[in-house]
């Protein structure tokens, strides 16, 4: 089939899953367009797609699962028979079933998954974990699977969904015991508010509200570098998640 155009669509609070769809939109050199569903002012946004259009739809893994701010976002992309590429970035221990809930939720839009990935980032909580990743290797990896990618579309016009294996997660969401909150540097300049993808911030100083889903993007992004979820609970997260991830540095894995 011919494609026209091509389309990066992420949710990515901190920034490497956005990478990781920039790096693969530059393998296209055809009409291409980024998509920020980040944002909380860009949660309402309905986006359409037709079948000579391809689209690349990036979210990180929190906890195992599509962070909810991503999935309401997600729902409103619409779809004709459009083909759609799932990618899922996680902290070097587990993506667990983010992938197969992320399918189910475009099939019923009207998309046709023909790939889908799961790439290494550094962990959004503990950095260490992971630390530069996706690294040059990877992002060797991904260029060659957008490769693979470009060679499907371009010797078949009767597109199918590939399989996922997995189920629809049960585990609830945004349950992590670490919410962000401001200490003593804490200017009240209100970045972190604006930045807040779930709009769960009200006072800067103060632990951020229900809405928070940890994304950590609040801290990563505060000019006075004022964000904390306390010492005991930092160490706390990094023997936690240092344990499970093994010490292992897992690889990306592609679904074609």
């Amino acid at each position: 089939m011919t494609v026209e155009k091509v389309s990066a669509i992420y949710f990515s609070p901190t920034g490497t899953t956005k990478s990781v769809m920039k790096h693969m939109l530059t393998e296209f050199d055809i009409q291409r367009e980024e998509i920020d569903l980040t944002p909380y002012e860009n949660k309402d946004n309905v986006h359409s797609f037709d079948q000579n259009e391809i689209v690349f739809v990036g979210i990180p893994v929190y906890g195992g699962r599509i962070p909810s701010a991503a999935e309401n976002r997600i729902k409103l992309l619409k779809g004709n028979n459009t083909p759609i590429v799932l990618i899922a970035t996680y902290g070097n221990i587990h993506f667990s079933n983010a992938l197969f809930e992320l399918q189910q939720i475009v099939i019923a839009n009207g998309f046709i998954t023909i790939a889908a990935a799961v790439i290494v980032s550094q962990h959004n909580v503990v950095n260490k974990i992971a630390a530069g990743r996706p690294n040059a290797q990877d992002l060797t990896a991904i260029s060659s699977f957008v490769k693979q990618i470009q060679a499907k579309l371009s010797r078949s016009n009767c597109l199918e969904n590939i399989v996922l294996k997995g189920k629809m997660p049960k585990t609830p969401r945004d349950m992590q015991p670490i919410k962000p909150h401001g200490n003593k540097k804490c200017a009240h300049c209100g970045v972190c508010g604006k930045l807040c993808p779930a709009q769960a911030i009200e006072d800067p100083r103060e632990t951020a509200g229900q809405a928070c889903i940890r994304c950590m993007r609040c801290i990563k992004y505060c000019p006075q570098n004022a964000r904390t979820y306390g010492k005991l609970k930092k160490v706390g997260a990094r023997l936690l998640l240092s344990f499970a991830s093994r010490g292992e540095e897992k690889q990306p894995e592609f679904f074609l």
